[in-house]
């Protein structure tokens, strides 16, 4: 077969996604309406009671419920079965019901004090993620990747919405997206808000008109990249954030600069930078970081040569 030419005008990036919401927000019922077929990592083991919303075929990774939340064999269904399967949208519906385990017994290990090595304890979950991102975006098809929100509580006992994928793991998983979206509600309506986008605009919010999200991923492309020439997208991938859309998407950008040693390394030079210069609002805190960073990539970049 003879090479196919590289067409550099593609229309549109290819949906590597991830979206968060709280537990029913319809974030299972949103991925239904990804470009089929369908492939579907059920962890939650809930994607049947939406599935028939779905405009193309839906598929499932195994009968088996236990495949669908361990990452080495979700690798190797994978590669046993996806050539040739005409399969246009995976979901991991979701990523938490296969990391939080892993992070639960580590925790329980640590406490325990089965650990000399306390860190190390977490390496079975960045393998499991690490090797999850690989087995799948590998592939080449369009991506959905589906977490939850939590509230929770700061150091000072203040109620914060976090999210059951820690800063680190999401700046890790960040590397194989080009778009973050959040679900909100207003009253008795729900949308989508686009947090962050590799190469389009961020900070648009749609609303879900049809209450089961008909047409809502084109409707986010139209919005994201309608009008952008690919130079448009190269000088908004290049250019530097006025805001996040929280610490954890501040921590990701550091990370995507390339001026840390890994995602660790890039969450605790923001925490040290929060301790030491404690801003007093989140944007005081977001230029104090891009500051940061920009100085690191400074000092890692050559100097230039001289004659």
């Amino acid at each position: 077969m003879p090479f196919k030419k590289l067409d550099a005008q593609t229309a549109r990036p290819p949906r590597q996604w991830a979206i968060v919401g709280y537990p029913g927000s319809g974030k299972s019922t949103f991925a239904a309406q990804m470009a089929g077929p369908i492939l579907v990592i059920d962890s939650d083991h809930r994607f049947a009671e939406v599935a028939g919303l779905a405009a193309g075929e839906v598929y499932e990774l195994s009968e088996n419920p236990a495949d669908h939340v361990d990452a080495r064999r979700i690798a190797e269904l994978l590669r046993a079965n996806m050539t040739g399967a005409g399969i246009r949208t995976v979901v991991i519906d979701s990523l938490t019901a296969i990391i939080a385990p892993l992070t639960t017994a580590a925790v329980m290990a640590n406490d325990a004090g089965e650990n000399k090595n306390r860190i190390a304890a977490f390496k079975d979950k960045a393998l499991s993620l690490r090797l999850l991102q690989d087995s799948i975006t590998g592939w080449g098809v369009d991506t959905l990747w589906i977490y939850h929100h939590r509230d929770a509580r700061d150091a000072q006992a203040r109620e914060v919405k976090g999210t059951t994928i820690s800063a680190v793991e999401l700046a890790r998983l960040r590397r194989s997206l080009n778009l973050q979206l959040s679900i909100v509600q207003d009253g008795g309506r729900r949308g989508v808000r686009v947090e962050w986008a590799r190469r389009g605009r961020s900070g648009i919010t749609l609303w879900d008109e049809s209450e089961t999200w008909r047409g809502m991923p084109e409707r986010i492309e139209a919005e994201v990249y309608g009008g952008l020439t690919q130079a448009d997208q190269d000088k908004i991938e290049r250019s530097t954030p006025a805001g996040f859309a929280g610490p954890e998407d501040a921590i990701a950008w550091g990370f995507d600069r390339g001026c840390f040693r890994d995602a660790m390394h890039a969450k605790n030079a923001y925490e040290e930078l929060k301790r030491t210069a404690q801003p007093h609002s989140a944007a005081e805190m977001w230029e104090m970081w891009i500051a940061e960073v920009n100085r690191r990539a400074a000092e890692q970049t050559p100097a230039p040569a001289t004659r």
